[in-house]
């Protein structure tokens, strides 16, 4: 036992090394795409990591590019999405000092490594009070489909990318097949956190941000069940991913309720399995079938009491009491568990989309997607392959180099 802990804690910390290289690969691209459109002769030669901040020492003149750099600073913070970019001229070297982002309690790709053995068709969902994994399996009878209920930054739009990317990358897409709506709605603000999922090889076709799209995959879903159904067959899984629920059913009317009701009572028991994010549970219970067909409720921070008891189905609970971001329940039989949801950063889900497509076989059912990095413009080609930038984490060198491409 002591020694199967021993390899977990090994390949977690092999992740960790791995999800700071990645990271640095595409800062270093994305900071180097901003230099080109600005026509900057100016390239990331190294720097160091610090726990709160990352430093790129650059190769570029200091007569020509500090000025432009420093006008620059503002568009750099935007494109690799941190609190801050500082410029810094030290010992005639120019600087780039960025922000870290805080890292989550609980991050997905450092929790599943401790996992090597879960089950096929398990999402990971985080860790409970006393660090255990909470885990979702669809292969169990009791497990047919979920709501995920909160006010908003609860998290529940993050929530539901985690159980997705945790499915995904364990399971093969011949396996396990996805489909998303999320309507776009005011801003579309929350809209990225979904994107990338469009790029799984396990996804049936591209996101649904329309109406008319989101009625005509709900009926394609509902027709999958009857031929199912008429086949006796449940293979592949689908996962059918709804964010926005609510306003989905405020806007479809009763065709939506009727296709939806239809998945609820029949879709499990062929392998369709549905996976609702909703702010206001009421108007998802405002039919008694659909509280009847949604066992698994992953309840986070709620406006009062009333809202608490009718997103769990119980009395009780204190949901209106979470502290948001994060922090949920999970009521599965009238069984509750805290956890802190696990997250997945947009670094490491660009590594993990990098990885399912390299080593994935060839598709059969799911459509192939092109890989488009959605975080990172292509390495410059000026530089050398296998030219080093050394980089050093509280004082001890950090072993990268750009990627070659091979």
């Amino acid at each position: 036992m002591s020694g199967s802990r021993d390899r977990a804690a090994d390949r977690a910390q092999m992740t960790q090394q791995a999800r700071l290289q990645h990271q640095l690969t595409v800062q270093s691209q994305q900071i180097e795409r901003v230099f080109a459109q600005h026509q900057l002769s100016a390239h990331i030669a190294g720097g160091a990591v610090r726990p709160r901040s990352i430093r790129y020492d650059l190769s570029a003149s200091l007569a020509q590019g500090w000025e432009r750099l420093r006008d620059l600073t503002y568009e750099l913070k935007t494109a690799l999405n941190v609190p801050d970019v500082r410029l810094s001229r030290e010992d005639g070297q120019l600087r780039l000092h960025i922000t870290r982002l805080e890292e989550p309690p609980v991050a997905l790709l450092d929790l599943l490594p401790l996992l090597p053995d879960l089950p096929p068709l398990t999402a990971t969902l985080g860790l409970d009070e006393n660090g255990r994994p909470v885990l979702l399996d669809f292969d169990n009878p009791d497990v047919t489909h979920v709501l995920i209920a909160g006010e908003e930054n609860a998290g529940k739009t993050t929530l539901l990318r985690t159980l997705a990317m945790s499915l995904a990358l364990k399971n093969r897409q011949s396996h396990l097949q996805m489909l998303v709506i999320d309507l776009v709605e005011g801003n579309g603000r929350n809209a990225a956190l979904l994107d990338p999922l469009a790029y799984l090889p396990h996804m049936l076709t591209g996101i649904s941000r329309q109406l008319d799209e989101a009625i005509e995959i709900l009926a394609f879903a509902v027709g999958e069940v009857m031929y199912r159904r008429e086949q006796q067959t449940a293979f592949p899984k689908i996962a059918l991913l709804i964010d926005k629920a609510s306003r989905l059913l405020d806007l479809g009317g009763e065709p939506v309720r009727e296709s939806l009701s239809s998945l609820l009572q029949h879709g499990a028991g062929v392998g369709v399995h549905v996976i609702l994010g909703a702010r206001h549970p009421e108007t998802i219970f405002a039919d008694n079938m659909f509280r009847a067909h949604l066992p698994v409720r992953l309840v986070g921070q709620a406006a009062d009491e009333m809202r608490a008891n009718v997103a769990a189905g119980l009395m009780g609970t204190q949901a209106e009491y979470l502290l948001g971001q994060g922090d949920f329940l999970a009521v599965v039989g009238g069984e509750i568990t805290h956890f802190q949801a696990a997250h997945i950063g947009d670094y490491d889900l660009h590594m993990s989309l990098e990885a399912l497509h390299r080593n994935r076989p060839q598709p059969l059912l799911a459509r192939p997607i092109s890989v488009r990095p959605f975080l990172a413009a292509d390495a410059d080609e000026s530089r050398q392959p296998g030219q080093s930038r050394l980089f050093y984490f509280d004082g001890q060198e950090v072993d990268w180099q750009p990627e070659t491409g091979e």
